[in-house]
């Protein structure tokens, strides 16, 4: 398995006090890792960090066994990104434009590709800039960052501003875009449910902290709600354990089903109904658990290749 992206005890630090890192991580080819957290906890500086928009402090970063600054066009022509925030050069008046410079930039640049894509968000060459709503700002973006068929996708909330519709159509691109199994993609969002359809790992950040690297589908396996009749004797006892509330039927959440169920039917518990927990249910409980055991279940090593 080719790895895509390696970042290795990375570290920025702001005069602000902002910290990010040290965070370290590898993604290999034909994989979606997403990107969450709270706002502020450096996703995006993350993101201008693998494009080179920003130096870290410490640590090194690699895209596809190569570094910065000596094989930045290279890297960069294999690369489609989406920032958080799109600067336009004051020179293009029209869409056209842009598409124009995009496409001497890039080698693998396909026309095909590109009308198909615009067709899709419904966009058209001759778009004026002037008044150019924000949403289609972002269908441009998106458009221009797949034109050429790039090797990984670096977008960082790339929904921000789309309708519903275009939203439905961009998570049917990377989709597609994913199919040959070739591609791989790194995606910051906070839209859960753009996680869910997409992201084979998540990526968790809070305030410039990696709490950890999780199998999506793990989690949403491992993670649940158990109505219990009784109120465990020795709770601190039971594997898996996060919180208990309610005063009967009890809620019990759990970050490992099989162990506590296993330690609550030890202690004579009759457990009434369960139900796995939604994404940014288990994002919050990984915030705020005062467990740190609580963050390393299921985690994936940072040296650990997602992927693999």
């Amino acid at each position: 398995m080719n790895t895509v992206l390696n970042v290795s005890g990375v570290q920025k630090q702001y005069e602000s006090g902002f910290a990010l890192g040290p965070l370290s991580f590898v993604l290999d080819q034909g994989y979606i890792a997403a990107v969450v957290g709270p706002n502020g906890s450096g996703k995006s500086t993350l993101f201008k960090m693998l494009m080179n928009l920003v130096n870290p402090d410490q640590g090194s970063i690699s895209l596809f066994d190569k570094g910065y600054p000596q094989d930045e066009t290279d890297i960069k022509r294999r690369i489609g990104y989406v920032p958080e925030l799109s600067e336009w050069d004051d020179s293009w008046k029209k869409a056209r434009d842009t598409i124009h410079f995009y496409s001497h930039w890039f080698p693998g640049w396909d026309e095909r590709r590109l009308q198909r894509l615009m067709d899709r968000f419904s966009l058209t060459s001759d778009l004026s800039f002037k008044g150019m709503s924000k949403g289609v700002q972002r269908k441009l973006s998106i458009v221009l960052a797949m034109a050429h068929d790039p090797d990984l996708l670096l977008l960082d909330e790339p929904s921000s501003g789309l309708d519903p519709f275009a939203s439905r159509v961009m998570i049917d691109e990377i989709q597609r875009y994913m199919d040959s199994g070739t591609k791989s993609v790194l995606v910051a969002t906070h839209i859960m449910e753009e996680v869910k359809k997409l992201a084979d790992y998540v990526i968790f950040l809070s305030y410039g902290s990696l709490l950890g690297i999780f199998e999506k589908d793990t989690l949403l396996d491992e993670w649940k709600v158990i109505w219990a009749e009784q109120f465990p004797r020795q709770p601190k006892s039971i594997p898996g354990l996060v919180e208990i509330t309610g005063t009967g039927p009890y809620q019990i959440i759990t970050r490992s089903f099989e162990p506590t169920r296993h330690g609550l039917s030890e202690e004579g518990i009759t457990i009434i109904k369960t139900e796995a927990l939604e994404l940014d249910e288990i994002l919050y409980y990984l915030l705020h658990s005062q467990e740190s055991s609580a963050i390393r279940e299921g985690e994936k090593s940072n040296n650990e290749p997602i992927g693999n």
